[in-house]
């Protein structure tokens, strides 16, 4: 099974990125796979092919998360890239992102005490909100950036956490819960 753990993100989140996508995505040459409604979320830790055996270790790691909630919101738009070419348009986090880091780090030194490989980067959240296949420098990558990430969006409260299975499939990948569990 592929898997990752992260966080929902509440309806509001979805529309809101649901009318960004919808706005912008015959404004670009660029070819760009935005992420389809309503699988918007904030992915923690990656953990890719899990064998079967290792899923009961895995859900009751994530029951037994002990982490405080905690509140974050939507801020800014950001690329990665390299060499002038962006390869991924994302929104930024702020309020309690020291609370997201701890989040993120407990679960990474969770995880390799399980045997799962630590992260070699340190934690960065965000939203991916597209990725790039093909990248047009002439296209309005700074009028985008200033209209989304200036934006007011809402304060959310993170009170859970949730491990997915990532199912591939030719319309680009579906997301179905294994388990989740509150944080206190």
């Amino acid at each position: 099974m592929r898997l990752f753990i992260g966080i929902p993100l509440p309806r509001q989140y979805q529309e809101m990125l649901g009318s960004i996508r919808k706005e912008w995505e015959k404004r670009f040459k660029s070819k760009l796979s935005w992420t389809r409604p309503d699988n918007w979320h904030l992915t923690i830790k990656f953990l890719g092919e899990v064998k079967d055996d290792k899923l009961p270790e895995l859900e009751k790691f994530i029951k037994e998360l002990d982490f405080e909630c905690f509140s974050i919101e939507g801020s800014g738009v950001g690329f990665f890239g390299f060499k002038g070419e962006y390869r991924v348009i994302w929104l930024g986090l702020k309020k309690d992102v020291q609370s997201l880091i701890g989040l993120a780090v407990k679960i990474d030194y969770g995880l390799n005490i399980l045997g799962f490989e630590k992260e070699k980067r340190p934690f960065r959240g965000h939203l991916t909100l597209a990725r790039i296949r093909r990248f047009y420098k002439t296209d309005p990558w700074t009028e985008m950036a200033e209209h989304v990430g200036n934006r007011e969006w809402p304060v959310f409260e993170v009170k859970e956490v949730v491990l997915w299975q990532s199912i591939l499939g030719r319309s680009g990948p579906r997301y179905e819960t294994v388990t989740r569990a509150a944080l206190s």
